[in-house]
């Protein structure tokens, strides 16, 4: 063989083993590619699941507001649509949600303790838990779900109901708010969340007539039952 014969063939060579490192690249990226879609696909789906949970709780306080804090009213509106909702996303993706309201049981296990609820008889504060679940749909299949618990209060006056607790089933830290906040006096470092009853004197002046105090309750779940809060 030549000696050209033999630079051809080594360049040759050169030349289809760089194509095949070429092609092991390619392979590569493309495979990252595919894991960062697959990933952006389930953080996106979990995001839109989380939304429709949210989206539950927002229903249940929307109800709350419209039956002035009526719990007992509430609970049967949500029965009339079986306490689901179904939210379009797009033309292949759908999000069902499913609210359950759970009340405060007192006298049984007692686990729970809120303090500094108003008491006072036409302004009664009272807690309600709030489970949401939502289930992501793509082209009729599951997809996804996620599962929240709100802790309100409620009461019989705008805003009818505020959050003093969340469990995020899907969250790095599974309790975005322990305790009780809403029992919270006014401090330095600190803004009052207490719910105030007042009446009016016979001039129009308004005369507090709080009746706060800790309230024990149970949702069951010591018991073997279905309550999800600690």
């Amino acid at each position: 063989m030549s000696a050209l014969g033999r630079q051809r063939g080594i360049a040759l060579i050169a030349v289809l083993f760089v194509t095949i490192l070429l092609l092991a690249l390619v392979g590569v990226l493309i495979d990252l590619g595919t894991v960062q879609l697959q990933k952006a696909t389930a953080d996106l789906r979990a995001l839109q699941a989380l939304a429709g949970a949210d989206a539950g709780t927002a229903w249940v306080r929307a109800l709350l507001e419209q039956q002035r804090g009526d719990v007992d009213a509430t609970i049967t509106k949500l029965g009339a649509q079986q306490g689901k909702r179904r939210i379009e996303i797009d033309s292949r993706t759908y999000v069902v949600t499913k609210v359950v309201l759970m009340q405060a049981q007192p006298g049984q296990q007692n686990d729970h303790l809120d303090d500094n609820l108003e008491q006072y008889p036409r302004a009664e504060e009272v807690p309600v838990q709030v489970d949401s679940s939502a289930e992501v749909y793509v082209d009729g299949k599951p997809a996804t779900g996620r599962v929240t618990t709100t802790l309100l209060h409620v009461f019989p006056a705008e805003p009818y109901s505020e959050i003093v607790g969340y469990i995020d089933d899907g969250s790095p830290v599974g309790i975005d708010s322990p305790g009780d906040a809403a029992g919270q006096f006014a401090g330095q470092d600190a803004t009052e969340l207490l719910v105030h009853a007042y009446t009016m004197t016979k001039l129009g002046d308004p005369d507090k007539v709080d009746q706060l105090g800790d309230t024990r309750w149970s949702d069951n779940n010591s018991a073997g039952g279905p309550g999800p809060l600690p």
